[in-house]
């Protein structure tokens, strides 16, 4: 697991849960344990497979366990919600809504992961609204049966910060991959010598206190809805 990813991924579906008119403690215990299953352990299994970035301890076989049985437990939990909610409201306006979040956030976790359709949702816009705006509207359905533009300018807000965090990311993983930086050199002849570690210290610490802000929002926010 990425655990920074997972732990904003979790905090999200917390915020869109605390924002909605009601909470239910049973809905939003389902969400995370689903979307800890599928995104943060699938999805993270099946970028593995396609690109390896992190571990040469598992193999293909053990990957592939890690991506299909969590997918497949997720996506259980997703269909028992999408039954619940018909047996619930009699409809099939609120399932039906719930079935079409569930549709997209697959859709995404096998695009993005896989970089299908020549990788073109694998990008920073496609990340930030299938890892952050998604969570955050689903969280916020399964409690309120309704999206209001409230719900969706929180939505926006958590996109923003995961956007935040993929680019800073990214641009420090670039640097991380090239030859030891030396020094910069500037339009006016003059230099500074700086390594990559130094270059790289400032934006890795900001990383690092973004994910702390949305943790501790989504923690705060919860505690707030749960004071008497």
């Amino acid at each position: 697991m990425h655990l920074p990813y997972t732990s904003m991924v979790l905090s999200y579906i917390l915020i869109g849960a605390a924002v909605s008119p009601h909470m239910y403690p049973d809905r939003v215990g389902l969400t995370i344990v689903a979307y800890f299953l599928g995104l943060g352990l699938s999805a993270h299994a099946l970028n593995e497979l396609h690109v390896n970035h992190w571990t040469e301890a598992l193999g293909k076989r053990e990957l592939t366990a890690i991506f299909l049985i969590p997918l497949l437990m997720a996506l259980s939990i997703g269909t028992y919600a999408v039954v619940y909610l018909y047996t619930l409201s009699n409809s099939v306006v609120p399932p039906l809504v719930l079935m079409v979040f569930i549709v997209l956030e697959t859709f995404f976790l096998f695009a993005y992961n896989t970089d299908a359709f020549g990788g073109i949702f694998h990008s920073d816009l496609s990340f930030a609204f299938s890892w952050a705006a998604l969570p955050a509207l689903i969280s916020y359905y399964a409690n309120a049966l309704t999206i209001t533009i409230g719900a969706v300018l929180v939505a926006l807000a958590m996109a923003a910060t995961a956007g935040i965090e993929i680019n800073l990311s990214r641009w420090c993983k670039d640097f991380r991959r090239r030859k030891p930086l030396v020094e910069m050199r500037f339009s006016d002849g003059s230099q500074e010598a700086i390594g990559t570690v130094q270059l790289l210290a400032r934006p890795e610490k900001a990383l690092k206190l973004i994910v702390a802000a949305v943790d501790l929002i989504a923690i705060g926010l919860v505690v707030y809805r749960l004071s008497p």
